[in-house]
C-alpha cells in the first residue's frame, strides 16, 4: 500500500448530519439507489436490508424518515475532527466536500450551503467546499454562488438529470459566467443514472459546447462520462478547461476488459494524463478512500500517470500544498 499523499477530489464527511441528509434528501426520482445501487453496501451497515431501506424511502415523510434513521446511523457516524484524524492516517491532505440543491424538484430541503462552509472555515487546510446550485432559477442561483464565495466555498456542484436541464440551456450560462468571474470550477454529474429521469441530457459532447462558448469554465466531468467514455474522452482531448473524475466506480472495474472504460485507460494513460481526478464518494462504496485510492495504485498506469490521478492533477486545480505545487510547475 502506497502512503504518497492523495488529494479526494469528491468526498463524504461522516457526520450524522450529512450521512442523515445523504438518504432523507435524495429525490425520490432516485429511490431505486436505496435498493439497487448503494443500498446493498450500507443497508446492512445499519441493521436492515436495501430492500427495507427503500420502502423506508418511499412511505415515509422526510422528518419521519430521519427521526427513524438517526438511531441507526448514529453508529456509522464520527465527529469532523476525528475524520480529520483518518484523513491523517490514510495521507489524504485535502478532499473536496461538495452539497447539492435539489429541493425544487424534489420537495425535499437538504443541508444548507452554510454547513459545508462551515467546516471549510473550520478546516481550510483541509477541506475544499463545493456549493450545491438550483439552475432552474438562474438569478437566485448566481447570487448563491456569489454568497457561498464569500463563505469560503470554491466550487458549484449538481446533477443536470434531477433538473433534466442539459449542461447547454440557457438557464445554466449565467451559473457559467459566475463561476469564470469567479474563477472557480463547476462539477457535473456526467454517467449513467438509475433514477425515472431521463440520461440524455448528461452526454459529454454536450460539455463541448459548453466549452466552446466558455473556454475559461473550469468543468469536472464526474463519474467519468461512463458509458459514453470514447466521447468523454474525445471531449476532454478536444478542451483544455475539462476534466475527468472517476468518483463512484471500483478502481478494479477501469481495467476490466469490456468494461467500456477502455478509451480512458488507454487515453488516461498517455495524452489525458493530466485530466484524470481521483474521487471516492466513499460513503456509498464499501471500502475507505485510503482503499480506493490502492486500487487506482493496482491499475495498470504509469507510475508518474497513477501520480498525477491520485494528486498532481488535482493541486493543480483545486490547490495542494506549496512544495507540492512548486513541485508540479517545475
Amino acid at each position: 500500500m502506497s502512503q504518497d499523499k492523495i488529494i479526494d477530489s469528491l468526498c463524504y464527511v461522516p457526520t450524522l448530519e450529512v450521512m442523515t441528509d445523504l438518504i432523507v434528501s435524495l429525490p425520490p426520482q432516485m429511490a431505486r439507489y436505496l435498493k439497487d445501487v448503494f443500498g446493498p453496501r450500507i443497508a446492512p451497515l445499519m441493521g436492515m436490508q436495501a430492500e427495507e431501506l427503500y420502502r423506508l424511502k418511499i412511505s415515509l415523510s422526510p422528518g419521519e424518515l430521519g427521526r427513524k434513521l438517526r438511531p441507526a446511523l448514529e453508529s456509522l457516524t464520527m465527529d469532523t475532527g476525528d475524520f480529520i484524524g483518518q484523513l491523517d492516517e490514510m495521507s489524504v491532505e485535502k478532499a473536496v466536500i461538495f452539497n447539492l440543491d435539489e429541493a425544487s424538484v424534489s420537495g425535499i430541503q437538504g443541508l444548507p450551503n452554510d454547513y459545508y462552509a462551515d467546516l471549510v472555515q473550520t478546516w481550510p487546510e483541509r477541506f475544499v467546499g463545493f456549493a450545491g446550485i438550483d439552475p432552474s432559477s438562474p438569478m437566485a442561483a448566481v447570487r448563491e454562488i456569489r454568497r457561498c464565495y464569500d463563505l469560503g466555498l470554491r466550487g458549484v456542484a449538481l446533477r443536470p438529470f434531477i433538473f433534466g436541464l442539459p449542461p447547454t440551456h440557457a438557464k445554466m450560462y449565467p451559473i457559467y459566467a459566475a463561476c469564470v468571474e469567479l474563477d472557480i470550477p463547476i462539477w457535473f454529474h456526467i454517467s449513467i443514472n438509475y433514477s425515472t429521469n431521463t440520461m440524455d441530457v448528461e452526454r459529454p459532447i454536450l460539455l463541448d459546447v459548453v466549452a466552446q462558448d466558455f473556454p475559461e469554465l473550469k468543468m469536472i466531468a464526474g463519474h467519468g462520462g461512463w458509458p459514453w467514455v470514447a466521447e468523454m474522452v474525445a471531449v476532454a482531448w478536444r478542451n483544455p478547461n475539462i476534466y475527468i473524475d472517476i468518483a463512484s466506480y471500483m478502481p478494479k472495474y477501469l481495467s476490466m476488459p469490456g468494461s467500456g472504460w477502455e478509451p480512458l485507460m488507454n487515453f488516461g494513460n498517455s495524452i489525458l494524463q493530466d485530466k484524470i481526478l481521483f474521487g471516492s464518494t466513499w460513503l456509498f462504496m464499501g471500502q475507505s478512500i485510503r482503499q480506493l485510492a490502492d486500487g487506482v495504485e493496482e491499475l495498470p498506469l504509469k507510475a508518474s500517470v497513477k501520480r498525477k490521478w491520485l494528486y498532481e492533477n488535482a493541486a493543480r486545480l483545486i490547490g495542494g500544498d506549496k512544495g507540492s505545487s512548486e513541485k508540479i510547475s517545475t
